[in-house]
């Protein structure tokens, strides 16, 4: 009879797990809970029946028998209930948080944790594996640990028919020449840490500069910054950006340069974001989505700068930018679409001046010695530039628009010898803009990212192939094929202080490769009208040019 207790407690040691598995991971806790204390109540009663049955009122006969020692466990009617009540706490706490990571289910406690939340433990485990991800991606099992490595390059060639009014008339006598270059040539690591500290690092290897000294002029390569930042993600006020970075101004300028669909970003996107700073400037943004990921902020205090290298050691420099974007429209996975959107600057010069000028729509040759149809070099105090964004997507149908506006205070242009020459005003306005159409013959669409709020990478329906079958036929895939045409203006004459005016158009071809290799064929026509400026008399014209890069980026 003495063994009654020990069988009760193996039968209760039995049946937990039993019990415990068939729950669901819903809520049955508490349902676990009720059959453990039923099973409590259960061994009180035979505890009680084996209290009754025991002789001297109770007295613990010593118990004998084969195998018996006395190391073995003693049962008692003053100590049964807790010895199994710790048996069964006990498993309890063994078991419990295995169901929970195992199965979802929220703790005994009622805090109601996602699984994931409650029991995973960042970098428990190290363990990397590869994947193709457009480039190479290295990563835990869990992302909180990523690497990819990449890069881009882009071989440009170019020819060009400019007026010979236009060609004696250029500043710096940096003439159209036909040629060919590496348009980019970029290296690059991102990745996450911790699972909320992102990273990116990337250098482009193919910035120049002209140095000349007296009469000898030389063309020198350096390597610059593009990205450069770390980034602390999921924070309460959205995601936090520290280091080399674009501002966040303009839909043409925060497409990546590996998903444009012109050789060249637009004038006005050269004019003004560009600079000599290739768009990237040291500062600190935060930015996050909402509205069910469909809008988008970005606000942030950036350094200006005139380099590549991402320095300024000027006293009281600074530029405040802003953006909002908004999808009123997306359907079809983005294959219909509308973006609205909205930026500003407000920035102090650089060196109490600032230079806007562009290169036109096709280069050829080292940055150096790109011409500069359009150019002027100002005084002034702080600058307010405006930007309305306008882009949607009708499955193979793109339209684009963008239209800039930019207040200059204080305003006089720069002279010879780099004093102040002709009329002073209080401020300055100067604008520019473009509207684009693409159709993709092939039937694709341009694909939106979210996080840039901007467009992103072409994926083909089918890859480009070429190959010989083993039965000696030839078989090929015929990639994405994309025509586009895009009219643009820039404006840089205001109460005479002239820069000249530029009117663009260009035509284009794109073929998709696959998502990650393209061939783009441009045509532009160009019109320079500087009639009207004292520093380019006669040097209106048009200019013709034709290009064709090849690409790859991963």
């Amino acid at each position: 009879m003495r063994l009654l207790p020990c069988v009760a407690a193996a039968t209760l040691i039995a049946i937990l797990p039993t019990a415990i598995r068939a729950q669901q991971p819903a809520g049955e806790l508490a349902d676990l809970r009720s059959r453990i204390e039923a099973l409590e109540r259960d061994n009180q009663q035979l505890q009680q029946t084996l209290v009754e049955r025991l002789p001297l009122g109770g007295a613990v006969v010593e118990p004998s028998g084969p195998g018996y020692t006395s190391a073995m466990p003693q049962f008692g009617p003053s100590g049964d209930d807790a010895r199994v009540r710790s048996i069964v706490e006990q498993y309890l706490q063994e078991r419990t948080p295995q169901m929970v990571s195992a199965e979802g289910v929220a703790p005994i406690d009622g805090a109601g944790v996602d699984a994931a939340d409650a029991w995973t433990e960042v970098g428990q485990d190290l363990t990397m594996s590869a994947r193709w991800n457009n480039g190479l991606e290295l990563a835990t099992k869990d992302k909180a640990f990523r690497v990819h490595v990449g890069g881009r390059w882009q071989m440009d060639t170019s020819w060009f028919n400019a007026e010979q009014e236009v060609q004696n008339n250029l500043p710096g006598d940096v003439r159209y020449h036909d040629g060919i270059d590496f348009r980019r040539a970029r290296l690059r690591i991102d990745g996450t840490m911790y699972e909320v500290i992102e990273f990116a690092i990337e250098y482009d290897f193919v910035n120049g500069f002209r140095e000349r000294n007296g009469s000898t002029v030389n063309d020198i390569n350096v390597t610059g910054l593009t990205d450069m930042w770390l980034q602390y993600s999921h924070t309460p006020i959205g995601n936090i950006r520290i280091g080399n970075q674009k501002e966040a101004i303009g839909f043409d300028h925060l497409v990546s340069s590996r998903s444009l669909p012109f050789l060249e970003r637009s004038l006005d996107h050269d004019t003004f974001y560009n600079g000599s700073h290739g768009g990237f400037e040291p500062g600190a943004a935060v930015w996050d989505n909402f509205a069910s990921q469909r809008a988008g902020y970005n606000v942030g205090i950036f350094k200006p700068t005139n380099n590549s290298f991402g320095f300024n050691t000027n006293d009281g420099d600074y530029a405040v930018v802003g953006r909002l974007a908004w999808l009123p429209v997306y359907e079809d996975e983005g294959r219909q679409l509308v973006h609205l959107g909205v930026s500003g600057r407000h920035a102090t010069t650089f060196e109490d001046r600032n230079r806007f000028r562009t290169r036109d729509a096709i280069r050829a040759g080292p940055s150096s010695q790109w011409p500069t149809p359009a150019d002027i070099t100002v005084f002034g105090d702080t600058m307010q530039w405006v930007n309305a964004e306008l882009a949607g997507v009708q499955g193979p149908w793109t339209f684009q628009a963008e239209w800039l506006v930019s207040f200059l205070s204080d305003a006089q242009r720069v002279g010879a010898g780099g004093v102040p020459a002709g009329p002073h005003v209080d401020s300055l306005f100067y604008q520019a803009g473009y509207v684009q159409v693409l159709y993709f013959l092939t039937g694709e669409n341009d694909n939106y990212s979210f996080e840039r709020m901007a467009f992103d990478r072409v994926r083909p329906f089918e890859n480009f192939f070429w190959v010989s079958g083993e039965d000696g036929c030839n078989y090929c895939g015929c990639g994405a094929w994309q025509i586009g045409a895009r009219y643009n203006l820039l404006d840089l004459n205001d109460q005479g202080i002239n820069g000249g005016q530029l009117h663009n158009g260009t035509l284009g071809l794109n073929w998709f490769w696959n998502p990650n290799t393209k061939v783009q064929f441009n045509y532009i026509a160009t019109y320079r009208d500087v009639s009207q400026t004292a520093d380019f008399p006669n040097g209106s014209g048009w200019i013709n040019g034709w290009g064709v890069r090849f690409a790859q980026d991963f």
